[in-house]
């Protein structure tokens, strides 16, 4: 057949091939969508778990009660849990390898597994891991001579107390190494991770890589900043310490062995200048530094018979003699009471050492107006040699116990109180008498808190602070921003962190 129907043929011919092709064409590049997307679901998956493995580390890091901050040792051997022995040193607690398995088990985590079906892993900065015994709080990663980790690559970060890895798929690292999976009595991490742009995942230093997925790169990192984890201990710090003056307010109001009303009172702060030594407060000081220091409270004006003064105990040796009535009263002061964290004292800073003291008593009265507690002791109905050795109240015991302290949180704490509600105060702020302090930008009222405590933060170097520590005497400036910082003694705020804010305050009361 020739001519028209021919020539029809042909295209009908060459239109079915374009089809054809048009129709190919389309399907490659839906197959192309398809596992681009399949792919894009794994990195997904994978992005998942990492981030729940994050949340569960900060969770555990926030909430722990000896070193709040701190982390887990890696699972080394790939049983989920992070054990003495297996895991880190019984005795130091030093981690028996600072990369190795997430343990799961030990954070309560189901078997997380990455797009791969491979379990996770996980680094800790030596800092960072549990019991070491370096003060852990917010300058800490920030310090010269940390040992923080780094992240380069994709996902730059530095700071980090650790760093979450889904190792994905088997493969032939850049190396050549050929990566043989399986863990046996120790997992070894070359097996695993990956290497790219010169930086190994799975060496022993403190530098990380994150990179495209290639033939001989799939690890995908997830960073956890010391900012993830100390912006929350932060404001867990402020909390205890403003309970721990509550503690101490409510100890003294209620305590039915000193005498007196309106007993209650939070201590005076000590001068602001340097943060670093733990120091008793002063008399009248009513913004600064905690009083953090465990100086002891000592005797004065000790009565005849009695030896003491300038020292903690009190100790009196008397002849008793009865004719009409018994004599003599034994009484000794001590001073600087509403100076720092001590605690009322009970019947037991009160000892008779020698003789009977049949109807004898102790008498404690909180003198407000002069700062300091009276006692003395008499009522004796018998006569003869008596021996008495008094205590003056001591030192709260969790000055000496509290991860507060022991991480040199009261560093970075700013104090401020009513005068109202000092030793010598009247049990009131507010109106006609001493101003309350406020705190911008909390519920309303925001005028009429007790006592306020202020977190500094870590440095900023963008608001103009130094890096730390700081050369004293310090400037608030240098730790604290906004009206927190100022010369409003009564007015403070708290805020949305930018890189120009980053404190925390939190009323002690109401």
């Amino acid at each position: 057949m020739y001519g028209p129907a021919r020539a029809r043929q042909r295209g009908v011919a060459v239109l079915l091939l374009v089809t054809l092709l048009l129709l190919g064409g389309f399907l490659f590049a839906l197959g192309t969508v398809k596992l681009a997307a399949v792919g894009v679901e794994r990195d997904r998956s994978s992005i998942d778990v990492l981030a729940q493995a994050k949340g569960a580390l900060i969770d555990a890091a926030v909430s722990d009660n000896s070193r709040p901050g701190q982390l887990p040792c890696p699972d080394v051997n790939d049983d989920g849990e992070s054990k003495s022995g297996d895991d880190y040193n019984a005795a130091t607690g030093a981690c028996v390898n600072l990369t190795g398995r997430l343990p799961w088990k030990t954070l309560g985590l189901p078997d997380l597994r990455d797009d791969s079906g491979e379990r996770l892993w996980y680094v800790v900065s030596e800092d960072f891991r549990a019991s070491n015994a370096l003060p852990l709080n917010s300058d800490t990663a920030f310090r010269a001579g940390n040992l923080s980790l780094t992240l380069g690559g994709l996902t730059p970060g530095s700071n980090l107390a650790a760093i979450v890895i889904a190792p994905g798929a088997v493969l032939k690292r850049s190396d050549g190494h050929s990566q043989v999976r399986g863990c046996g009595t120790a997992c070894n991490p070359i097996d695993f991770l990956d290497l790219a742009a010169g930086q190994d995942n799975a060496d022993a230093n403190r530098i990380f890589v994150s990179a495209q997925r290639s033939d001989t790169f799939n690890d995908r990192l997830m960073p956890v900043y010391s900012d993830d984890i100390m912006r929350l201990v932060e404001r867990r710090a402020a909390r205890e310490f403003a309970m721990r003056l509550r503690e101490h307010y409510d100890a003294w109001d209620t305590t039915a062995v000193v005498g007196g009303v309106n007993k209650g009172f939070y201590p005076y702060a000590a001068a602001y200048g340097d943060p670093y030594t733990a120091q008793v407060g002063t008399n009248g000081t009513t913004t600064g530094l905690l009083p953090a220091a465990t100086t002891p409270l000592t005797w004065s004006n000790a009565s005849l018979g009695c030896v003491g003064n300038g020292t903690a105990t009190l100790t009196c040796n008397s002849l008793v003699v009865c004719i009409v009535i018994c004599a003599p009263t034994l009484s000794a002061t001590v001073d600087n009471v509403g100076t720092r964290f001590v605690d009322p004292p009970t019947a037991a800073n009160v000892q008779v050492l020698l003789g009977l003291s049949l109807g004898g008593s102790a008498t404690w009265t909180l003198n407000k107006a002069a700062r300091r507690l009276d006692f003395s002791y008499g009522g004796f109905v018998t006569a003869g040699v008596i021996q008495i050795q008094v205590s003056a109240p001591q030192a709260s015991p969790w000055l000496a116990s509290s991860w507060l302290i022991a991480n040199n949180w009261h560093q970075s704490a700013y104090y401020a109180l009513s005068s109202g509600y000092a030793v010598d105060g009247a049990h009131a702020c507010g109106g006609a008498g001493p101003a309350c302090m406020s705190i911008a930008n909390t519920a309303i009222p925001t005028g009429d808190k007790h006592a306020v405590v202020v977190m500094s933060g870590r440095q900023l170097a963008s608001a103009g602070q130094a890096a730390r520590p700081l050369a004293t005497p310090v400037a608030l400036t240098q730790l604290f921003e906004g009206l927190n910082a100022d010369a409003t003694l009564t007015q403070f705020e708290s805020n949305a962190r930018t890189l120009t804010f980053n404190d925390t305050a939190v009323a002690v009361r109401p």
